[in-house]
């Protein structure tokens, strides 16, 4: 389920519980094997859990070394829901709103770590991601992108790397937020709900 918001004649509101209902049918009915979530926030989530006896497999949320949102990944490790990052790259094409930090594939940061451990910018983001036992979903229909993110498993990146890319964290920026567009409230008590950068988090 890509969005806890459901969409009508009135407009979008926040509902979820009958598409998450119908969707545990397809798992008895041996459809498919797993079903999961996204971008749903802690109270969403809680809800959701103590409403099914089916929880979601994983849930699917924004994550790069802008947004890290450590103390709900640790949430979901202590509920046994894997996450999985989405956007990796952070705001390498902003839908929303153009944002503060440098593109995360060209900050200099990441670029040294690249320039060190003879990889890509690229690849130095997917190794940060699954440093945190998340997996990540790159985006791209080129081949050369996807033989590079590929290659990100052949990348090796030390504990010294992956606390200076834990020093992006102070950005706190969320790229992806449709809130105003769609008038209803995403990512209550998260960092960045409001879109506005530091000061919101």
């Amino acid at each position: 389920m890509h969005w806890p918001v459901s969409s009508g004649k009135l407009g979008n509101k926040i509902e979820y519980k009958n598409t998450w209902d119908a969707m545990t049918k397809l798992v008895k009915k041996s459809k498919t094997r797993h079903v999961g979530v996204s971008n749903f926030d802690p109270e969403q989530l809680e809800d959701l859990l103590a409403s099914t006896s089916h929880p979601p497999s994983v849930h699917q949320m924004e994550l790069h070394p802008y947004l890290q949102q450590n103390e709900w990944i640790k949430y979901h490790a202590s509920h046994g829901i894997h996450v999985t990052a989405y956007s990796p790259f952070a705001g390498t094409n902003p839908t929303y709103t153009k944002g503060e930090p440098p593109q995360l594939l060209n900050n200099t940061v990441v670029l040294d770590i690249a320039k060190k451990r003879k990889c890509t910018a690229t690849q130095v983001a997917l190794q940060w991601a699954w440093s945190r036992g998340t997996s990540a979903i790159p985006k791209s229909s080129h081949e050369s992108r996807i033989s590079e993110n590929y290659g990100a498993l052949e990348c090796k990146i030390e504990h010294e790397d992956i606390e200076k890319l834990n020093d992006l964290g102070d950005y706190h920026h969320r790229f992806n937020n449709p809130t105003k567009g769609w008038g209803v409230p995403l990512y209550e008590g998260l960092e960045d709900s409001k879109g506005k950068h530091k000061e919101n988090s």
